[in-house]
């Protein structure tokens, strides 16, 4: 992991899609109030913030006087046609002007091939940012080792993977998977929790059902000893409770519930690791 980044990316960072359809300076205010490092953002994040006044060059100056960096941007989506590679052209723009940690990718269509070139060419394209295929079972990159088959078929140093915890779970991934060598290629492990629906599609689930860490089913604690335990260097963790019911809270009450939970599950996997490791 460590060899992904250029610089020290932030610890910790409160995912973009945290606060869907907040504004712009709610989503610096509460990520500040709460001590968070870091933020992810969309694009969409950011053209709504130009539409309310705020020019795209003027985000840098704002989230750096709010204490904060921008540890992911997202999404690129691979092998789309149509209106949507003006979005993606833009998420790549924006790198220039937001010099994030890393950049999301994703795929919800095409063929494998092209998948993977469009993944290869946009690493070459910026080289100097790690940019982080995520993979979900109901995408067209359904699980850990296709995502990691991407980043063989790039081979670039900034290739890498981006480990949900759902993603990882809901697509059959055991604890055991986790090895140094896997962890070497994830950029940021992304904490949120769900439990188990019957009848509930997993597309749902993690675009609208998600909980803090630690509050579902998940084996959460687990998750995080593994990977204290064999990783050189424990990723930047980024959280995200996805959830159409919290989005219904103030923001600021999410975020200090999302600082909470995630400190509390960390120090759990520290307590169950049996040494403290360094987030």
């Amino acid at each position: 992991m460590s060899s992904l980044y250029r610089r020290t990316p932030a610890a910790l960072a409160l995912g973009a899609i945290c606060f869907r359809d907040r504004p712009f300076a709610h989503i610096l205010d509460a990520a500040s109030a709460s001590a968070f490092p870091g933020i992810g953002l969309t694009v969409g994040q950011c053209v709504s913030a130009l539409e309310r006044g705020i020019a795209l060059d003027e985000l840098p100056k704002r989230i750096a006087d709010a204490g904060l960096t921008v540890a992911e941007l997202e999404l690129v989506r691979m092998a789309e046609d149509g209106p949507v590679r003006h979005a993606n052209a833009l998420v790549e723009e924006l790198i220039g002007v937001l010099d994030p940690d890393r950049v999301h990718v994703a795929a919800f269509t095409g063929e494998p091939a092209r998948i993977a070139d469009d993944f290869a060419a946009v690493c070459e394209r910026h080289p100097g940012t790690p940019i982080a295929v995520e993979f979900m079972p109901y995408s067209a990159v359904r699980d850990l080792a296709a995502g990691r088959r991407l980043v063989a078929h790039a081979g670039t140093p900034n290739a890498a993977v981006v480990l949900d915890i759902v993603h990882f779970f809901r697509s059959g991934g055991v604890t055991a998977d986790l090895t140094d060598e896997v962890l070497r290629e994830v950029a940021v492990v992304q904490l949120s929790d769900v439990s188990a629906r019957p009848g509930v599609e997993l597309a749902r689930e993690a675009r609208h059902l998600r909980t803090y860490p630690g509050r579902g089913g998940l084996d959460t604690v687990g998750f995080l000893r593994r990977i204290g335990e064999v990783a050189e260097r424990f990723p930047p963790v980024s959280v995200e409770p996805i959830s159409d019911a919290l989005e219904r809270l103030p923001l600021d009450v999410v975020a200090e519930e999302v600082m909470f939970t995630t400190l509390r599950v960390l120090d759990l996997a520290r307590s169950a690791q049996g040494s403290p490791h360094s987030t």
